[in-house]
Formats: structure tokens, C-alpha cells, sequence
């Protein structure tokens, strides 16, 4: 993803008590999902967090899932129902690396 030019700064999200806890997390940082694959059981969560200075996004190759652009500290969850590998880049132009995930029966 690219560096931010905007001087702004973001308004910090407070968690949700009652949010289920993830299954699995990524973080985002330096330009990098953390770790870059994760495994999950069908019905799991997997939550990303932009902790990069820079806007970021969580896009399946397949559109399963979409995060929008994260902003820093900005958080997106999403349930994965169907077993299978998810292939996902930053949209935003960049040199990341896909990252993936593992949905397991």
C-alpha cells in the first residue's frame, strides 16, 4: 500500500465488549500482513488490524471478502462458512505480499 499524505490524524475505535473473539489475527505492519497465512475451522473469525501508518486493504482474489481501506488502528473482522484456501492482497498499490487463509471442515 502507499504512504499517507494526509497530516490527519485518525480517531482511535474502542473494542466492542460483546464481539466474539477471533479465531485468528493479522496485523499489518510494514508493509506486511503478520503472519501471512492462517488457519481457521469453518464458523472461525479472522480479524485484521492496521497497525501501518499508511491506509491498507484485506481483499479476497475471489471477492469472498472486502475490508475497504483501513485506516491506521482501523480493524476488520470477517466469518468464514466455507472450507477452502482465501488469497488476499492490499489494494491499494504496493509491494505487499499475498497473504492467505485456511478454512479447514
Amino acid at each position: 500500500c502507499s504512504k499517507s499524505d494526509s497530516n490527519s490524524t485518525p480517531t482511535p475505535t474502542k473494542p466492542d465488549p460483546t464481539a466474539p473473539k477471533p479465531d485468528a489475527t493479522v496485523s499489518i505492519t510494514d508493509f506486511a500482513f503478520s503472519p501471512a497465512s492462517v488457519t481457521v475451522k469453518a464458523g472461525g473469525t479472522v480479524q485484521w488490524t492496521n497497525a501501518d501508518s499508511a491506509p491498507h486493504t484485506a481483499t479476497d482474489l475471489n471477492s469472498a471478502f472486502n475490508s475497504g481501506t483501513l485506516a491506521q488502528g482501523g480493524k476488520f473482522s470477517f466469518k468464514f462458512t466455507t472450507p477452502g484456501t482465501y488469497t488476499y492482497p492490499c489494494l491499494v498499490p504496493s509491494m505487499m505480499a499475498n497473504a492467505t487463509v485456511v478454512v479447514t471442515e
